[in-house]
């Protein structure tokens, strides 16, 4: 033994290695990491710095503790850990690479060109210790492999180049670490240069591995240098069995406190999960993509596995880089090999293209340059980092990661590496997920995509969860922020006279903001007019008027005439008598009871409420003054000791004009309808609250009735609409033809009066412009002709004038081929408005464009990422898209009850009483109520929603889960409507089918104008499920409300789904229920004969469906169990209806805010095992929707 301390002895073996690092010194000497780091930070003392002194040589022969009875140099053969062998998870190998000769290659979830033999996680494929020894003896086989899974807790330490095979000596410092570790089971590798140690434990701190290089020399007679890797989890375990003698058989637990120090030590050189690795060349050199699975794939997502990078590198196809990067042409008619493309390259565009070959791996230059490289040489030439010539197959350190920077940049599906810094290291506060929080999000892959780490943020603690955000260049308003923008953006838009659309999330508080801001204190902002905010429904202007009341602003809320006249409220139509009705008016006209009149004239016709009411005050039955109009007297209040002055002699609903034009209103507040008054647009700043529909509900026998009794009002040279239409597409000149449509064009301007328009049954105010557009109407693409014309609507009331003229609509008038009438709109004209700021939280501009102004933009509150981020974390709403079928379900035809039966008892069987409400179509509500109540949902009728009332209605707001069935889809018509009224060109895309155009699936456009066509489609379909699934999670104030909703269609805007799952993978054919009944009644457990007997059915029809049952975990099967060896089978969670696949969104904790962990998208598709139930794939034909519905 020496005399010198631990810092000499350390001291003097750098001088000889001085790139060592500590697990070699450690190694070395025989001590153990941790004290060698000491030493190495310690002062070195003053007397042992003689320069004169010889070096001594290292030690090479340490005291072991723990393994000095170690010898690797004569194994025993054959020995496996007893432990590992009653697991059912091994396998044979080929080269390393798991293979099971025994199992079924052609295995329903292998692809149809792969050979399911070789999938090692296919559990099929494992067999346990005995079986693996009875099948090693074939002759395909290298030896087996230990298939190390997810949950296991076992770490595999792995010595590779660390035995010298010729004299079979260990490098003391791998020898050291397992000393440190403790003793446990051992072997040798294959090749006999490498060594193993399986331990009962795992990494600290969320790393997924730790790897590190241990001396800067070959060990013995190995040529390479000695490295180890310590990994825990899913991974392949070749074991050989060469036991090293003098080590358990059995697997121990490893020093937890050890290895603290170790990894961290060993920081920084070379832990993949803690830095960044810059000389990658060994790493590299040593990776084989072909046993490696990758966690993090696309350019979206970081990893701290260097690895996932380098898998990423293997997998781009060299001649899509080459295209990216170097090639100037193509020259495919060039010979070249077979896999081989020739191009004329970016330095050299005039040549003949020839000398530059690329496959998918590699490029060359086989002329006098003669450089050639992969993926990251040609993006590092094309970055200007590197001349071609220079270029030599490969590049290093810092160079390298600049050529993979590059190809990110270009959009290759790269991951990032992440740097994790040392003060994040060091941060004992922090929460133990915090320096594993921005891995990438498994929870979210494919489309619907996600660019951001949504899985690891959800499971930290909310004061973490932000600061750790920011750290990684991250982070979202609050919600106070974000009504804080949302209100800024509004004032721009009024202050600059703009005509925009605010893109703002729901619950943001759009409505809220715009209701209780003191519009009177911001004349800067309003120019001094008013701001008329128009609601989508009553229930929503009522909103905003209590809103504006608590605000205690002054405001005034316009009514509509049932809300403010009693009489065209009915309350005055005859009814059977009652006590209360002594003193009750009665009013009809001509027998009919006035609010029927009122609605006839008004609904029916197009008049205006005040000119009906002034006709029925002087034509009532009754010959009195209308009850609305009769006021009462002012009178004295003794008691109150003041005057009240009673009621006004005006009807409300016409006096409430009188007092918003005496007023100076800072805010009016009405519904949309209330566009069309001149007076209240003209001048003012109108914000339309979500998107408007001015589309009339006009049929097309009303419209040629109106017509034809227009031409005849206006002695026109035709009178029935045949003749009208006739004359429209004459398309000559001269001839009777030609005089008599000159003719009927100067009829046209004819205005009919009041008493035409009263007492006419088929008069309409808008016959004069529906006549004029249809005249007038053009040529438009699909077969569509429109007409569109200004139209001043007749100002019928006494008070009327000739000056009124400012009182304009744009009619628009779409027709088809067959002259039928598609759509009729009446759009305010807003021109006269100083600015028209609309309030969408997804807004299509095509469809606001032709309701509101031709011009209007979009203007985004926040963009996708702040959204994205604000709704997850602030408003706490989860969507999860089950499946990836469009499911229209607008005629209710395709509606699969089976499947929402199954999805419906899974959610009601995770969630109990917090799921209870769903949102569909209007023609299935009524089936998916009777499934709710099937499952134990009571006050169904309480439970549910429709499309079309979504946007009115807050009742789901509260609820923790739920459920949005299928979607509506309007058909292509409505679509090719509107793209005729806009004038642009796109055509639905179709295919070829035995010589007939028929439609292409997938509901896509073609044309220049395509784009368009497919915003308009959103705009019904996307965009009404994400305003359903937005009915859940209203109040982000509150830090308790959030809501996960299941969404059971694709067809919902981008980035609206956080985590797509597969959902129904089986529903149940009647016989498969029976047989699941009689399993589940059983107080026993039953054979496949005993079943096939209670049911009626052949045993192979119940075996096949047990096991696959068994296969979901749903039956217990007991192998020979039963007389003869017969298979026993028992319940064990049976579902009613089929199976669901919710990943891992079905557990309690998706009603956690802060917890909730995110599902993978696109699990393997399910196995049938024979022809089962309904299929979950399928996709129905699209059905339209009746867009002129309201109800849906």
């Amino acid at each position: 033994m020496t005399d010198l301390s631990l810092q000499e002895r350390v001291e003097r073996y750098r001088e000889g290695h001085p790139d060592a690092g500590v697990p070699a010194i450690a190694g070395a000497l025989g001590e153990s990491p941790a004290a060698v780091a000491d030493a190495l930070n310690d002062p070195t003392p003053d007397d042992s710095c003689d320069e004169t002194r010889p070096s001594s040589q290292p030690q090479r022969d340490p005291k072991w503790g723990r393994w000095a009875g170690a010898d690797w140099t004569d194994p025993d053969i054959d020995v496996y850990p007893p432990g590992l062998l009653d697991r059912e998870q091994w396998m044979g190998h080929q080269e390393k690479k798991p293979f099971a000769p025994w199992a079924d290659r052609d295995h329903s979830e292998a692809d149809a060109d792969e050979d399911a033999r070789y999938k090692w996680g296919l559990a099929e494929n494992y067999l346990d210790g005995e079986g693996i020894a009875m099948a090693e003896v074939d002759p395909r086989l290298d030896g087996r492999a230990f298939l190390q899974q997810p949950d296991d807790p076992f770490a595999y330490v792995d010595g590779d180049d660390v035995r010298d095979p010729e004299t079979g000596d260990v490098h003391p410092a791998f020898v050291a670490i397992l000393e440190h570790l403790g003793l446990t089971y051992a072997d040798v590798s294959q090749s006999g240069t490498g060594a193993h140690a399986i331990y009962r434990g795992d990494l600290p701190g969320g790393v997924k591995q730790a790897s590190w290089q241990l001396d800067e020399d070959p060990w013995g007679s190995n040529d390479d240098l000695p490295s180890i890797e310590i990994y825990p989890g899913k991974r392949v375990c070749v074991m050989t069995g060469d036991h090293v003698q003098g080590t358990p058989t059995d697997v121990r637990e490893w020093d937890d406190d050890v290895l603290d120090v170790l990894l961290e030590a060993n920081d920084e050189v070379a832990s993949s999960q803690r830095d960044r690795v810059e000389d990658v060349d060994a790493a590299r050199e040593e990776f084989d993509s072909s046993d490696y699975e990758p966690e993090a794939t696309s350019a979206d997502e970081t990893t701290t596995d260097i690895r996932d990078i380098f898998a990423a590198l293997d997998h781009l196809d060299a001649q899509r880089v080459a295209e990216r990067t170097i090639v100037h042409r193509w020259n495919d008619s060039a010979s070249t090999s077979d896999g081989y493309r020739a191009f004329a390259p970016t330095w050299g565009p005039s040549s003949n293209g020839t000398a530059n070959i690329v496959n998918d791996r590699i490029w060359q230059d086989t002329g006098d340059r003669g450089g050639y490289g992969g993926p990251v040489v040609m993006a590092l030439i094309d970055a200007g980092e590197l001349r071609p010539e220079q270029a030599a197959g490969g590049v290093t350190g810092a160079d390298w990661w600049t050529g993979v920077e590059h190809l990110r940049d270009l959009g290759f599906s790269i991951p990032e590496l992440e740097d994790v810094d040392d003060e994040d290291q060091t941060d004992s506060a922090d929460h133990p997920l915090l320096e594993d929080a921005f891995d990438q999000d498994a929870g979210v892959d494919g489309e619907p995509t996600s660019t951001l780490p949504l899985g690891q943020l959800e499971a930290l603690p909310q004061q973490d969860r932000k600061r750790v955000a920011k750290k990684r260049g991250l982070d979202w308003p609050s919600t106070g922020e974000a009504r804080d923008e949302l209100l800024a953006t509004i004032k721009q838009a009024m202050r600059h006279e703009d005509e925009t659309v605010v893109d703002a999330p729901t619950s943001l508080g759009k409505s809220y903001t715009v209701a209780t801001t003191r519009w009177d204190a911001f004349d800067d902002v309003t120019g001094g007019q008013p701001v008329v905010h128009l609601s989508a429904t009553r229930d929503a202007r009522d909103e905003a008027a209590a809103a504006a009341a608590d605000a205690g602003g002054e405001h005034f809320v316009l009514q509509s005439r049932h809300e403010a006249c009693p009489v065209a409220a009915g309350d005055h139509d005859p009814r059977e008598a009652r006590e209360a009705d002594a003193d009750r008016q009665v009013i009809t006209i001509d027998g009919e009871p006035a609010s029927q009149w009122l609605d006839r004239q008004c609904e029916g016709k197009g008049l205006p409420f005040s000119a009906a009411h002034q006709y029925l005050a002087e034509h009532n039955d009754q010959s009195t003054t209308l009850p609305c109009c009769r006021g009462s007297k002012t009178t004295y209040d003794e008691e109150e000791g003041d005057f009240d002055e009673g009621d006004s002699p005006q009807c409300p609903a016409i006096e409430q004009w009188e007092t918003l034009r005496e007023g100076e209103w800072p805010l009016v507040i009405a519904t949309h309808n209330f566009a069309h008054v001149p007076g209240l647009r003209q001048s003012a700043n109108i914000v339309v609250d979500e998107e408007p529909d001015f589309t009339q509900d006009l049929s097309k026998e009303r419209i040629e009735r109106a017509i034809t009794a227009y031409l005849q009002a206006a002695d026109a040279p035709v009178s029935t609409w045949e003749s009208f239409i006739s004359l429209v597409e004459h398309d000559g000149w001269g001839g009777d033809a030609g005089k008599e449509r000159d003719q009927l064009q100067g009829c046209l301007d004819y205005e009919p009066d009041r008493e035409w328009y009263i007492s006419n049954p088929d008069a309409h105010t808008l016959a004069p412009a529906l006549a004029r557009a249809i005249f007038h109407a053009e040529d438009r693409g699909n077969g569509r002709r429109v007409g569109k014309t200004p139209h001043q609507p007749p100002r019928l009331d006494a008070n009327a004038g000739d000056d009124d003229g400012w009182n304009r609509v744009w009619v628009t008038v779409a027709m088809d081929e067959d002259n039928d009438v598609r759509t009729v709109r009446t759009a305010p004209d807003l021109s006269q408005a100083r600015s028209v700021i609309g309030l969408d939280a997804h807004p299509a501009q095509p469809v606001w464009a032709v309701n509101t102004v031709p011009h209007i933009d979009t203007t985004s509150v926040l963009d996708p990422e702040e959204r994205r981020l604000w709704r997850r974390y602030e408003r706490g709403l989860r969507v999860v898209q089950v499946g990836d079928a469009t499911r229209p379900l607008a005629s209710g035809e395709y509606f699969q009850r089976d499947q929402a039966e199954t999805l419906v008892e899974h959610l009601r069987a995770e969630y109990g009483d917090a799921f209870r409400t769903a949102i569909t179509t209007s023609s299935v509500e009524s089936q998916l109520q009777d499934i709710l109540d099937d499952a134990g949902v009571d006050d169904v009728d309480d439970r549910t929603m429709h499309y079309g009332e979504e946007k009115s209605r807050n009742d789901f707001a509260d609820e923790g889960v739920g459920l949005v069935e299928g979607c509506i889809d309007p058909g292509d018509e409505f679509v090719l409507d509107l793209l005729a009224e806009l004038d642009l060109d796109a055509a639905p895309e179709t295919v070829d089918v035995d010589g007939e155009q028929e439609r292409a699936h997938g509901r896509g456009f073609e044309g220049a104008d395509a784009d368009t066509a497919r915003e308009i489609l959103a705009s019904v379909r996307e965009n009404h499920t994400a305003q359903a699934a937005g009915r859940y999670a209203r109040n982000p104030d509150d830090p308790e409300s959030h809501a996960t909703v299941f969404v059971r269609t694709d067809a919902m805007p981008a980035d609206f789904a956080d985590v797509q799952v597969s959902g129904i993978e089986w529903t149940f054919t009647d016989v498969q229920r029976d047989i699941v009944e009689t399993l589940r009644s059983s107080t026993t457990s039953m054979t496949a004969r005993e079943v096939a007997a209670d049911v009626g059915v052949t045993k192979e029809h119940v075996r096949q469906t047990l096991d696959r049952l068994e296969g979901m975990d749903s039956v217990q099967a007991f192998e020979g169990g039963g007389a003869h060896g017969a298979t026993l089978y028992a319940d064990d969670g049976l579902p009613n209806a089929g199976v669901v696949d919710l990943g891992n969104t079905a557990n309690d904790a998706v009603l956690d805010t802060y917890t909730w962990s995110l599902a993978i998208r696109d699990p393997a598709p399910s196995v049938d095992a024979l022809t089962t139930g309904s299929s979950t794939d399928d996709q129905p034909a699209t059905s339209v929707w009746d867009w002129r519905n309201t109800s849906d």
